[in-house]
């Protein structure tokens, strides 16, 4: 299965095996400006016709007869395909100018295969992106970012494996925002004895949250017992900013457990059966694969439930692992206060998304005045301490109460919406162009709804063509919503510069109408479910156009005939897929699976 874009400067990833087909024929037209396009399409999948040294591969009947006629139809009348008219099958068909072919007068059915078949650009459907095309001159909130939801996860929400190794397959694959959720490390304790000579714990305190952590294993965090204890403002009759809080969490750490040794903080699903990772392993492999091949940078996206004394140990690490890419400062020319850096200035670079102290005073204010946040809520996360929060330079988190809270006009801050209160939002008018208007200068970031637990991924087009600009994906689950993102990001490094009418002071969004015609010949080599007999297979080929469309009005969706056993057919039933008139149209946003 694939997911090509509409755009014609991208292809999908190799390694993602996709379904068998060889000609796609596409028309793009608008009323002012008519314009048509043929691709040839590969039948490159999971078999693959060539091997990593050119040498020819088992090619079924069923293909090569296809492969044939295009060949037959390249050298009209001649009886061999000449040099001259193989470049013009390159050029015009394919769309691609290629210097890497066999000089020769003429070409047999084999060697134009060969030829073909060996020119990556040539035998996918769309042709590859050149990364350094992007424009990096924009202010950062111009762009698309290729994000992660909970990157040290292996499998699921619940009870799967966490890893340093998950960030260094996301990075390898593009993604330039992963996220971090860090919390207290383990203490190691020295239990002093009781006066009968018998050893005792401080377990003051103890919530059945913490009982019940412990009793399925999971790592102690910050509301586990001995750790510290809180009081809400309303109960100790006064009012306290983050960095006395702070203080009183650590005096009270302090006080209750003995003598306690910290561990360094770990990484974690909290609340889950979910495996614990060092943070400081974690940030060895951000470092280690972060700019090998790609020098766009990296945001990273900060969860903390640890206290205090854990988040400077924090800092420290970062500074330590991430020396000489971790932006520690703002640019002098570059006021975080009044504007964003420019995408060339971040090159090799680190950015700490995380809140700053005005945030957690902020939220501190509202639960005195019983609004935001209850006991529990503030236990479970503490205030951000200075160290950390003097690290959120250019990108802020900012609490996200309703539609109100896009007024904010600094220009670092980051909004983090649930897709679910996403979704109710646009689903109102006057809220959708409020949402636009917003992102057309400021960030924001969508991350799935927590019911999710198979990491399943919602549909990122959808916050895209409201401009958002990260969207955060379960990567450890291949369905619809990575396909789309894998087939946005494609060749691109990660960051998108928005297409017109998405950036400031822009509010028209050109559209075009396509008409769009797929036909499915022939394929080889189609995987057989286990227990299944190749003779009994099915095979059918799905086709879906995602487009806008609102209130899911119209039918994208296309499937060819069944055809059977693993090498299917068509040709006696080669019915195109079309999809006439569709209106409305942003190609930079739109994508055929």
């Amino acid at each position: 299965m694939s997911c090509i874009p509409f755009r014609r400067t991208a292809k999908k990833k190799k390694e993602k095996p996709s379904f068998m087909r060889r000609m796609t024929t596409m028309k793009i037209a608008s009323p002012s400006q008519p314009t048509s396009a043929l691709f040839m399409a590969s039948l490159l999948s999971s078999a693959q016709v060539f091997n990593a040294t050119h040498k020819p591969m088992y090619i079924h009947d069923a293909f090569k007869k296809h492969a044939v006629r295009v060949w037959k139809e390249a050298r009209g009348s001649d009886k061999l395909l000449t040099h001259e008219k193989l470049l013009r099958f390159f050029e015009i068909t394919q769309g691609v100018t290629t210097t890497a072919l066999p000089v020769k007068d003429v070409y047999t059915f084999e060697e134009f295969f060969w030829a073909w078949s060996s020119n990556k650009a040539a035998w996918n459907a769309v042709r590859p992106l050149d990364p350094t095309e992007i424009d990096l001159t924009y202010p950062i909130s111009n762009y698309f970012i290729s994000s992660s939801h909970n990157t040290y996860l292996e499998g699921n929400q619940l009870s799967s494996k966490s890893s340093a190794e998950a960030y260094k397959a996301v990075l390898r694959n593009g993604c330039r925002c992963i996220e971090i959720d860090v919390w207290n490390g383990a203490p190691s304790r020295t239990p002093s004895k009781s006066p009968n000579g018998e050893h005792r714990r401080h377990m003051s305190n103890v919530s059945a949250m913490s009982r019940t952590s412990v009793r399925h294993g999971s790592s102690l965090s910050v509301d586990q017992p001995g750790l510290y204890t809180m009081r809400t403002p309303r109960d100790s009759g006064t009012s306290l900013d983050p960095k006395e809080l702070s203080d009183r969490m650590d005096r009270s750490t302090s006080s209750s457990s003995g003598s306690v040794k910290r561990g360094e903080p770990i990484v974690h699903h909290h609340g889950t059966m979910t495996t614990t990772v060092p943070f400081r392993e974690v940030c060895k492999a951000v470092r280690e694969e972060a700019f090998v091949t790609n020098h766009l940078p990296i945001i990273v996206s900060l969860e903390v439930g640890a206290d205090r004394e854990q988040q400077e140990m924090m800092v420290e690490i970062m500074k330590e692992e991430w020396a000489g890419l971790l932006l520690e400062e703002p640019f002098e020319d570059c006021d975080r206060l009044k504007q964003q850096p420019r995408l060339e200035q971040l090159l090799d670079k680190i950015l700490i998304k995380v809140k700053r102290l005005d945030d957690c005073n902020g939220e501190i204010q509202e639960a005195q005045r019983g609004r935001s946040l209850n006991v529990s809520s503030l236990r479970s996360k503490p205030p951000i301490c200075e160290m950390l929060a003097a690290l959120a330079i250019y990108t802020r988190s900012e609490h996200f109460d309703d539609v109100n809270s896009l007024s904010s006009t600094t220009p670092s801050h980051i909004f983090s919406v649930n897709e679910d209160k996403f979704l109710d939002m646009i689903a109102q008018d006057k809220a959708r162009m409020k949402i636009m208007d917003h992102n057309r200068q400021y960030f924001m970031r969508i991350y799935p709804k927590g019911l999710r637990f198979d990491s399943s991924n919602p549909d990122p087009t959808i916050p895209w063509r409201r401009g958002v600009q990260m969207v955060a994906m379960n990567w450890q689950n291949t369905d619809e919503g990575t396909m789309l993102n894998d087939a946005m990001f494609a060749d691109t490094n990660g960051w998108i510069l928005k297409p017109t009418g998405f950036l400031k002071n822009q509010d028209e969004i050109p559209t075009k109408t396509v008409d769009l015609r797929i036909t499915v010949l022939a394929g080889q080599s189609i995987p057989v479910p286990e227990g299944r007999q190749a003779k009994k297979l099915r095979t059918r080929v799905k086709v879906e156009l995602h487009v806008e469309n609102p209130d899911k009005a119209r039918d994208l969706t296309r499937i060819t005939q069944p055809q059977s056993t693993e090498n299917p057919d068509w040709e006696r039933n080669p019915y195109p897929l079309k999809f006439p008139g569709v209106s409305g149209v942003v190609e930079e946003l739109s994508f055929v699976r």
